[in-house]
């Protein structure tokens, strides 16, 4: 029986790590969990929180992760989550998402404004319809 078992830790951003490893220590939503090879088939859903796993070799390693869920089998295990980065990565991190949010209050501003503008281009089209429509009548009438 092999002491190792693949691991992969995947954000929508990019891919953290895939290897091998010894054992893998994930935040649950009531304390930690921690994972060897030949462990049983599992899913787990994940909160905020640190991550650390060893590799073959022994090094250790840790990430932090933001929300996302776990899954092994025969020996294969996957970590999904909304975001991954290393420890000291958290300022750039979190001036990345500012940017990001920055973004798309932009984004969603212009698209008031030309919801705005479209409205009231709307509203001119139908006023200069609407006299036009008033003279019709007034001839029928007549």
């Amino acid at each position: 029986m092999s002491n190792t078992f693949h691991l992969e830790i995947l954000s929508p951003e990019r891919p953290f790590y895939e290897g091998d490893c010894i054992s893998v220590v994930l935040p649950i939503s009531d304390g930690m969990i921690g994972v060897m090879a030949n462990h049983p088939a599992m899913t787990a859903v994940l909160g905020d929180g640190e991550v650390s796993f060893t590799l073959p070799d022994g090094e250790k390693r840790r990430c932090i992760i933001s929300k996302g869920m776990f899954d092994i089998s025969k020996n294969d295990a996957r970590l999904l989550c909304q975001s991954a980065i290393s420890p000291g990565e958290e300022e750039e991190e979190l001036k990345r998402r500012r940017q990001y949010e920055e973004t798309i209050e932009e984004e969603e501003r212009k698209a008031r404004v030309d919801f705005m503008k479209t409205q009231v281009a709307i509203a001119k089209a139908v006023n200069t319809l609407k006299p036009k429509d008033r003279n019709q009548a007034a001839n029928k009438i007549q």
